[in-house]
């Protein structure tokens, strides 16, 4: 059942990363070139661990590599929610201005 939840994870990640926020958000911060390589490692992985999901049960490596690609996911997952919350952050203090300065005037 794992497997399934990493799939899922792979899915969830390759759909944040082709949304059309990341594609320009990316493009801003120059890292567009390094989340389209990433997005396309991802895709590969998600093919992989379809295979991997029938096997597991039988090699205790591939559960050890499961558990990582797990732990790398989760990660990913940390680090585009931040590039993502940062983003939203920018687009806010641009539109709105800098909270400090509402705050400061009451």
């Amino acid at each position: 059942m794992a497997e399934s939840f990493l799939f899922s994870i792979a899915e969830s990640l390759v759909a944040k990363l082709a949304s059309r926020a990341f594609e320009e958000a990316s493009q801003v911060l120059g890292v567009y070139d390094h989340l389209k390589e990433f997005k396309e490692t991802l895709s590969l992985v998600k093919a992989v661990l379809l295979d991997a999901e029938q096997k597991q049960e039988q090699n205790n490596e591939l559960r050890e590599w499961l558990r990582q690609i797990k732990r790398v996911f989760y990660d990913a997952e940390d680090v585009l929610d931040e590039f993502e919350c940062q983003t939203l952050r920018k687009q806010v203090i641009k539109a709105h201005g800098t909270t400090k300065s509402k705050n400061q005037k009451n």
